[in-house]
């Protein structure tokens, strides 16, 4: 059994997003770091109770995110990760933006969580966080040193980035499983927006047996649209009240997205009896 099917079993997850306010070493931080946890909590909580498969914590507050992050922010994350993981059962992951590869494995690692999201791992990308080369090698040597179960989630031409040189498809995708990667993700070009559908169906049939996962703008009225062609999807904005990115989570916007995708497999059920 693969890494991904141990940690998200045969279903497709649904990945609710904390998005953490900003933290120490980030300009926006406020100085406030049992307010920050506070929030985070009042969103977990909601997205246990709506019902979401699984759990991805972001420092997503930390505008404009640096490549690799000062020694007190990541401590920080490390902090209200861990504290957030003793409350809950569900597969939680590690995503430090952006792409602070060293980060989200140390903290996964020490941490106990049981998958990483990594926007950079086969490719060299550019945006405003400035010029983000592939990790993977230097990330497939961390984990070698220090192994350990822990699934990683590649994006796939990430959001808020271009390529320095395009890169065909296949090609991409052939790099990021070849690597190691243990899931793909496909994206819009910004949060919140949705991926072209026939992206999504490309980078399905080029994956072949590896999982992939919608990674932007999935909403309750395109869930079952995208869930008939991909693994799952990490959802932040629509999550959110009035489905804004920088609210709290409203645990009914997460309870009615997941009973439409439970309407929908047990509709599927009836079709193939």
């Amino acid at each position: 059994m693969s890494v991904y099917h141990k940690v998200f079993g045969n279903e497709k997850p649904i990945i609710g997003m904390i998005h953490l306010k900003p933290l120490p070493g980030s300009p926006l931080y406020m100085g406030d770091m049992k307010n920050i946890y506070e929030a985070a909590c009042e969103d977990l909580n909601a997205l246990i109770q709506g019902g979401a498969n699984a759990v991805l914590i972001e420092n997503f507050g930390d505008i404009p995110y640096p490549t690799q992050n000062e020694l007190l922010t990541t401590i920080a994350f490390s902090a209200i990760a861990v504290k957030l993981r003793e409350q809950c059962k569900l597969p939680m992951g590690i995503n430090v933006q952006f792409n602070d590869f060293e980060a989200e494995w140390a903290i996964a690692y020490s941490g106990d969580f049981d998958f990483i999201r990594v926007e950079v791992f086969a490719e060299n990308r550019m945006g405003p966080n400035g010029v983000c080369n592939a990790c993977g090698p230097q990330l497939m040597r961390l984990k070698g040193r220090f192994p350990k179960e822990i699934a990683l989630l590649a994006d796939v031409h990430v959001k808020h980035t271009f390529p320095i040189v395009d890169q065909p498809l296949d090609f991409t995708v052939e790099s990021i499983i070849e690597g190691g990667a243990d899931a793909l993700i496909c994206t819009g070009i910004t949060t919140g927006k949705s991926p072209d559908l026939d992206d999504v169906k490309a980078m399905k049939r080029l994956a072949g047996s590896v999982p992939v996962l919608i990674g932007s703008g999935v909403n309750e009225n395109t869930i079952q649209t995208f869930m008939s062609e991909a693994d799952g999807a990490i959802i932040g904005s629509s999550f959110k009240k009035e489905g804004k990115v920088l609210n709290p989570i409203d645990f009914m916007r997460v309870k009615n997205l997941m009973s439409k995708l439970k309407l929908m497999d047990k509709n599927e059920a009836v079709n193939y009896e």
